[in-house]
């Protein structure tokens, strides 16, 4: 390096030196510590939670992994408890819902009468049509029976009264279902055999000839003839009559009504030092076996990688460098402050690189640091063992490489940021338009794939982000570039991408011409 080149270098880490205190400590960059330590705090509050609920297991006893494993769906609680003992945690409850209670056959109500009344005319009123809603009444046959012979000498009210009886109701709903198809004696012929109406009120009255005594009634619903049992008349009652204009009702009903169907839920959870298995009784037998291990590392690992890269690299460093670069020369022209560093005998090119070098040192440690104190929160309440095999199998290459990738994701972003103050004044358009770009990249052709800082990051990560095996192709497009990039081009590539970046901006700050009078 020349000795100008040193000179400048020197210019530029003291303006870094300056500017790195207001940086940590400015009032707008203290929600950016939030953002860095979120998923560390997170993972620290689920350890915690883990070793409590591992102790408070392990103190009401450990049964052996093989009786654990011994356990088949379909044994009863009482065969499980007999053998297993007494379970760690166990939850009972109960569950209760309103199923029709079926009093006939084939949608069949029978009422009878008592005392036995006598009757002319008996009538059939819809209250309430059918279980589904459907305002369509459906009657297949309503039959009308007397009382026993006295002498015993006949069957209990054989005869229907009214078979075949003069009948009136309410407007059917076509020509072929009228009022006299409820009393034809057949509900065989489809739906052309039967008594239908769509207009309130729904009634059906059949006329016996003469008075006679009435015991008994039996209303064949929609389901007797065929249709959909959600068809049966739901509400309805009967009446009596001697002239035909003063009714007595004599039975009402709710068709086949409801009743409440309990279920008994037993929840029995047992615990071998390292697995929890948690088992569900239906009524007293085994419905559903889940045993896994209390602390699962890959499964952790995996949720680790995901949380950097869909909320580290995606939100947390986006929006931090936002927060941090975007007000390096943004805010001291709000503040009116930016004049003094003009006036310093330093080329404005050296101040844009002091103030690129302070906020890359506080970005790089706050979300290295995060990154790091993250991983050491997932480890943490890990059985050593595990934690061995994890150093073992390249364990300090992947810790390595995640704060690379972070470090380097301000690396970017920071550049980006800090350019972008330097032309708008307003951060949420350009942040909107960048963070629309960076979100689409995967599903662009890779050579605009190449302008993104978010390409090269991904590229770098030591353990891909797991997705469900169902997801649609395009979430799998979005989540991860369609070529990723070899970790020396990527980094190379990243570095070019932010020699450019800052160049714009090195250009724009020399241009730069103060007018405070039109900051807000």
């Amino acid at each position: 390096m020349t000795p100008l080149g040193f000179a400048r270098g020197r210019q530029a880490w003291t303006i870094a030196k300056i500017e790195l205190w207001r940086v940590f400590f400015a009032k707008r960059s203290f929600w950016v510590y939030g953002l860095a330590l979120l998923p560390a705090v997170i993972f620290f509050g689920h350890g915690v939670d883990v070793k409590l609920r591992s102790d408070r297991l392990a103190r009401r006893g450990a049964i052996t992994a093989p009786l654990i494993d011994s356990v088949e769906v379909g044994e009863s609680l009482d065969e499980v408890k007999q053998r297993l003992g007494k379970p760690a945690e166990e939850r009972w409850s109960t569950r209760s819902r309103r199923v029709r209670q079926r009093t006939g056959t084939a949608g069949t109500t029978t009422h009878v009468i008592e005392p036995t009344v006598n009757a002319r005319f008996v009538r059939l009123n819809v209250n309430r049509p059918t279980y589904s809603g459907e305002p369509v009444a459906r009657i297949y046959e309503f039959e009308v029976y007397g009382p026993s012979d006295p002498l015993g000498r006949g069957p209990d009210g054989a005869e229907n009264l009214a078979l075949h009886r003069p009948a009136t109701g309410s407007v059917p709903c076509s020509q072929d279902e009228g009022p006299e198809k409820a009393v034809n004696g057949s509900v065989a012929g489809g739906q052309s055999d039967r008594w239908c109406a769509r207009d309130w009120p729904w009634f059906l009255q059949v006329d016996l000839g003469t008075n006679r005594p009435v015991a008994r009634f039996v209303v064949k619903h929609a389901s007797a003839g065929g249709e959909n049992e959600e068809s049966d008349t739901r509400e309805f009652n009967i009446q009596v009559s001697d002239d035909g204009k003063t009714f007595t009702t004599v039975a009402s009903s709710a068709g086949a009504g409801f009743v409440e169907e309990r279920t008994e839920i037993r929840d029995a959870t047992y615990f071998d030092g390292r697995r929890t298995a948690r088992f569900l009784f239906i009524d007293g037998r085994l419905e559903r076996r889940d045993i896994h291990r209390l602390l699962d590392f890959e499964e952790d690992r995996g949720i680790f990688a995901a949380i950097f890269q869909y909320f580290y690299l995606r939100l947390a460093i986006f929006f931090g460098c936002l927060g941090i670069f975007m007000y390096l020369f943004r805010g001291e022209m709000s503040n009116r402050t930016l004049h003094f560093w003009f006036l310093a005998p330093a080329r404005r090119d050296v101040l844009l690189a002091g103030k690129y070098a302070a906020g890359l040192i506080a970005s790089s440690a706050i979300f290295g640091g995060g990154a790091l104190l993250t991983l050491a929160a997932m480890l943490w309440p890990h059985d050593p063992v595990d934690i061995q095999a994890f150093w073992n199998a390249g364990g300090r290459g992947q810790v390595f490489w995640y704060a690379a990738a972070a470090v380097l994701g301000c690396v970017g972003y920071g550049s980006v940021f800090l350019a972008v103050g330097l032309y708008v004044r307003n951060p949420i358009i350009p942040a909107a338009v960048l963070l629309g770009w960076e979100g689409i990249n995967g599903v662009l052709p890779q050579i605009f794939q190449k302008t993104s800082i978010l390409y090269y990051l991904q590229s770098l990560c030591p353990v891909p982000a797991p997705l469900p095996s169902d997801a649609p192709v395009l979430i799998r497009l979005l989540a991860a570039p369609a070529a990723p990039a070899s970790r020396p081009a990527a980094i190379l590539g990243l570095l070019l991408l932010t020699a450019f970046v800052l160049w714009i901006g090195s250009v724009s700050v020399r241009r730069m011409q103060i007018a405070y009078g039109t900051e807000t």
